[in-house]
């Protein structure tokens, strides 16, 4: 299995608190890289879009939890009439 493919599977797994920690974690580490590519300190540029790719990997992870969030929310309050219609 590719690194790539396990990096999506880890985050497919992550919860969104740890995704969160994730998306800061990686934000911090891009904003340092372009530091150091500022003082001439970077020796991998290709380090720039990988850490760009893994940000949007988690961003859409979060956009699919809050998705199927408000998916839920939404089901509870159509079922929830339902449910009391019965009871009366």
């Amino acid at each position: 299995m590719s690194k790539l493919s396990e990096r999506r599977r880890e985050i497919r797994g992550m919860s969104a608190a740890q995704a969160h920690q994730e998306l800061a974690d990686l934000r911090r580490k891009l904003f340092e890289l372009r530091l150091q590519k500022v003082r001439g300190e970077v020796k991998d540029n290709r380090q720039f879009p990988k850490v760009k790719a893994n940000i949007a990997r988690l961003m859409h992870h979060l956009g699919e939890l809050q998705h199927a969030r408000q998916l839920a929310a939404a089901g509870e309050l159509i079922d929830e009439p339902a449910e009391q219609a019965g009871e009366e």
